[in-house]
């Protein structure tokens, strides 16, 4: 289900008020996601081997977006890591820096063979329509027609959404530090495409990059909460030529509240490379003092799959029956949809993707 809405609440009426698109079908999530629920132990373990080396760094003392200094009181912990909201741009932030070192031990050790087994599949065709064909048709659906289409995707990973572009007609490249996923991006896109369009580029070589682009459309999916310096990027963006960016984040929601209550449930939300999360006010901020105006928002999420998964875990590990379980299928699993849209039309999602334009 998807609705769509014209912003006409908008606070600020000299804002340009930009195309609001609500909710998704998670059907495909459902599908693709099943070690969530089947292997839920040894992904917490994970997380939380992650989270414990991120607490063993220098804390933070300046939130992440704004730079504003933070406050030494925590707003709530989760999975052994304290969290601050910003005073200034309402950000949340880790406690932690993610500094240089955890960031290699994430993304880059081993050419970033771990990171990449995350996104690393046998049906990168299915996945490339089921999951970044749409955020392409958005892109397409709400920019100008007579946009030269030519598209840099940062931290591309294994290409999907430069795969999705390619088909769609846009001229696409990308760039990212995991040498693993860009050697199997090329491979599956050169098999299906006949083409090699992802570059392996380090993290120092990323800004440059964007900077002496020739792009039109600077895209960043899922990629700029991974990035040490996130206002680096929308500087490099804003020296480029490009004149759109579209990108997507995680939001605080929901499922960060379902997370702190589920404590022997793998958190998706807030962990491992998740060390700080976006919020409606920060999101406003980087618009406001990054001279960018939102053109269209799109907002869905799957805080309800995570309370299904969650429910669906710990029923499991407390003895619940196949009976049981079958009456919470019907009762929440079957109605995920509609319930998630509820969430996305109030803003409490756990993603959202925003195409902005230069002003």
């Amino acid at each position: 289900m998807i609705i769509i809405y014209d912003g006409e609440n908008m606070k600020d009426q000299n804002t340009p008020i930009p195309k609001r698109v609500y909710s998704k079908s998670t059907g495909f999530y459902a599908d693709t996601k099943k070690d969530f629920f089947d292997s839920n132990e040894a992904l917490l373990i994970k997380a939380e081997n992650q989270n414990k080396f991120y607490t063993e760094q220098p804390p933070r003392t300046n939130c992440k977006i704004c730079g504003h200094s933070l406050s030494s009181e925590s707003d709530f912990t989760s999975h052994q890591i304290n969290y601050v909201f910003c005073n200034n741009c309402g950000h949340l932030n880790g406690a932690n820096e993610d500094t240089k070192v955890f960031a290699e031990k994430l993304y880059i050790q081993e050419d970033g063979g771990d990171y990449a087994k995350n996104y690393i599949d046998n049906n990168f065709a299915s996945r490339t329509e089921h999951i970044y064909t749409p955020k392409v048709n958005f892109l397409l659906t709400h920019l100008n027609s007579n946009v030269r289409m030519k598209l840099l995707d940062v931290g591309c990973g294994a290409g999907y959404f430069v795969y999705a572009a390619l088909l769609k007609g846009v001229d696409a490249s990308g760039i990212d530090v995991s040498k693993s996923m860009i050697d199997f991006g090329n491979q599956n896109i050169s098999h299906l495409y006949k083409q090699s369009p992802l570059n392996h580029a380090s993290e120092s070589e990323f800004f440059d990059t964007i900077a002496n682009s020739d792009a039109t459309i600077i895209s960043a999916i899922g990629v700029i909460e991974h990035l040490r310096e996130p206002l680096e990027f929308f500087e490099a963006f804003q020296r480029s030529n490009a004149e759109y960016l579209f990108y997507s984040v995680p939001m605080f929601s929901f499922s960060v509240m379902l997370e702190n209550v589920f404590t022997d449930v793998f958190p998706r939300q807030l962990s491992g490379g998740h060390t700080h999360l976006f919020t409606e006010q920060s999101i406003e901020w980087l618009n406001l003092n990054r001279e960018l105006n939102s053109i269209a928002e799109w907002r869905f999420g799957t805080d309800i799959m995570d309370l299904y998964r969650s429910m669906s875990v710990k029923m499991t590990k407390m003895g619940a029956s196949l009976k049981f379980l079958n009456f919470l299928n019907d009762g929440l699993g079957k109605n995920i949809d509609q319930l998630q849209c509820v969430l996305d039309e109030k803003h409490f999602c756990s993603e959202i993707h925003c195409l902005s334009v230069k002003r």
